[in-house]
């Protein structure tokens, strides 16, 4: 059994563990787009045509605020930037519970 199922298992929360057999597997290849959004900023159409490498947008948010992760263009997660070995990552400090999850898709 690996750590995962003994966790939930502990919890009460494995669907195995009450009889029902559950098959993670026949989901494992579904194709899920995680992205992260670091801001939003809206611009007229003339602007946007004259974008060009190496401009700077102003997306209203402090360089030090929590960013949105997204799975298939809805929030799940909220992070944070960090850098490690010259290379950006999103540290994930909280997953946005199941309930609030399942109202933003109504």
């Amino acid at each position: 059994m690996s750590e995962i199922d003994e966790a939930m298992d502990e919890k009460g929360a494995n669907p195995s563990a009450s009889g029902q057999k559950v098959n993670l597997e026949a989901i494992m290849h579904v194709p899920l787009d995680i992205s992260v959004e670091l801001g939003r900023v809206e611009l007229p159409l003339h602007i946007v045509s004259r974008l060009h490498r190496g401009m700077v947008l102003d997306l209203k948010k402090e360089a030090n605020a929590e960013v949105d992760i997204l799975a298939n263009g809805r929030v799940f997660a909220r992070g944070e930037v960090v850098s490690a070995d010259g290379k950006l990552g999103v540290r994930v400090v909280e997953v946005v519970p199941q309930g609030d999850r399942i109202q933003s898709l109504s």
